[in-house]
C-alpha cells in the first residue's frame, strides 16, 4: 500500500471543539459556524464521537 493517497489528517483540537460545541447543545449550524468548519464536517466528527463512544 505504499504510495497511497490518505487523505488529510484529522486536526485533534478542531474535533475536540466540534465535540464540545455539539455535547454543549449547539445545532449543527451554529457549532460550524464557531468552530470555522462546514456543517458537513460537524455532522461527521458528531457521528464519529456517536459510533466510538457506542463501542466503549
Amino acid at each position: 500500500s505504499a504510495g497511497l493517497y490518505r487523505g488529510r489528517k484529522p486536526n485533534a483540537k478542531v474535533h475536540e471543539q466540534i465535540i464540545a460545541l455539539k455535547g454543549g447543545g449547539c445545532s449543527i449550524a451554529e457549532t460550524a459556524r464557531l468552530a470555522g468548519v462546514s456543517g458537513s464536517q460537524v455532522k461527521r466528527v458528531w457521528s464519529q464521537y456517536l459510533a466510538a463512544k457506542a463501542d466503549v
